[in-house]
């Protein structure tokens, strides 16, 4: 935290689509950590054994308790100084129920452009950086 600001040296999340629904997963920050009571991506820090994709799939485990098929899908990359955030988007089949954790103290599933507010600004980068790819997958579902 106090070389790069941010809590590793690398980072990875994702937002989670529903394939029947079409409907993104969003968590809603605890206050207990960075940036709290905005709606961010389920997410954090990369263990020095792990490549971001592996991460991604651990943290929604970790944080959202699901551990079914996830596809995951490459977005932007988040720099700032020497940090990188490494984004997806997980592909599962249902809507579920998230069993969360400290970190989150709640969720909502969304329909695409009806966001909640305060964003995270790492959500925020990653719409505007990845709006189009994610449409388009979302119409090609």
């Amino acid at each position: 935290l106090a070389t790069t600001g941010f809590w590793g040296k690398q980072g990875a999340g994702c937002i989670i689509l529903a394939k029947s629904t079409k409907r993104i997963l969003l968590p809603h920050r605890s206050r207990s950590v960075q940036e709290p009571n905005t709606w961010g991506v389920w997410g954090g820090a990369i263990d020095s054994d792990e490549i971001p994709k592996e991460a991604a799939k651990r943290e929604v485990q970790e944080e959202a308790g699901y551990d079914g098929e996830t596809e995951m899908i490459p977005l932007s990359v988040f720099e700032k100084g020497t940090f990188k955030y490494h984004n997806f988007l997980a592909i599962v089949d249902e809507e579920f129920v998230p069993k969360l954790n400290w970190e989150t103290q709640d969720y909502e599933w969304v329909d695409f452009g009806d966001w909640p507010e305060p964003l995270h600004f790492g959500l925020q980068s990653l719409l505007t950086k990845d709006s189009q790819k994610i449409k388009e997958i979302i119409n090609s579902i």
